[in-house]
């Protein structure tokens, strides 16, 4: 069972806690942080603000589906490095929540 997700950034309560995802099923990368509402990463690269994101997402042993949008992104620039994006669930299991909030 899947919950659509509408939450804005400033909502969500963020943890520091980084959570292994893979973007697309095929691009490993972690979270700087993560919430109910969504995660920021850092990546070598960055897909534009509105691009839609499918993945799934470690938490405590368990791969979990998720569906999201790109809201920010900062590419690398000569003194900022990597790039960094935050993207908020539009898609995620009902248990995701319970999971990432602890």
């Amino acid at each position: 069972m899947y919950h659509h997700v509408c939450m804005l950034r400033s909502r969500s309560a963020r943890s520091a806690r980084s959570v292994s995802l893979l973007l697309g099923n095929r691009l490993p990368v972690h979270t700087a942080d993560v919430s109910a509402g969504g995660f920021s990463v850092e990546a070598p690269f960055v897909f534009i603000p509105g691009s839609l994101l499918h993945g799934t997402f470690e938490v405590d042993g368990r791969e979990l589906p998720f569906r999201g949008e790109v809201v920010w992104a900062q590419p690398a620039g000569e003194s900022q490095s990597p790039s960094r994006m935050g993207v908020r669930f539009t898609q995620v299991p009902v248990e995701a929540h319970s999971l990432l909030a602890g």
